[in-house]
């Protein structure tokens, strides 16, 4: 079997499993592999790592996948419920590697790797409060 590189796919499986169904205060909250523009809460989402774990008989890669949960808020604000609130969400629906749905691949395992709070920033209109999602995705190649 010829390698392929699951990268689109991955990016794919994870935008399809989280786009339209994270929401706050009745608002979706975007998702993509972009950092949007005009945006004031968003999840970027993006692989961090990927290790070609190939063995003879089969294509396997290991890849770090990570959510990148951020909340622009004005100064004046600067709470980070929101940011919980949407890091809760995409926690509870990353974690079953069955809902990771690839044409190529498959995902035979995914765990929760880490997940840590960047630093706020602050500047002389905005609060930026980030927060990374990592997970440990097991992929092996079937076609």
């Amino acid at each position: 079997m010829i390698a392929r590189d699951p990268t689109h796919q991955i990016l794919k499986a994870y935008y399809d499993l989280l786009n339209d169904s994270i929401v706050y205060d009745g608002a979706v909250v975007y998702v993509g592999t972009r950092i949007p523009d005009d945006e004031t809460k968003y999840v970027h989402i993006y692989i961090e790592s990927l290790i070609d774990n190939s063995t003879g008989d089969s294509v396997m890669y290991k890849a770090i996948v990570t959510m990148q949960i951020v909340s622009l808020q004005d100064v004046s604000e600067g709470d980070e419920t929101i940011m919980h609130s949407i890091f809760e969400q995409v926690l509870e629906k990353v974690g079953d590697a069955d809902a990771l749905i690839m044409t190529d691949f498959k995902c035979a395992m995914v765990q929760f790797e880490d997940g840590d709070q960047d630093s706020s920033e602050m500047d002389d209109t905005n609060y930026i409060i980030p927060n990374k999602l990592r997970m440990l995705n097991f992929i092996e190649q079937i076609k």
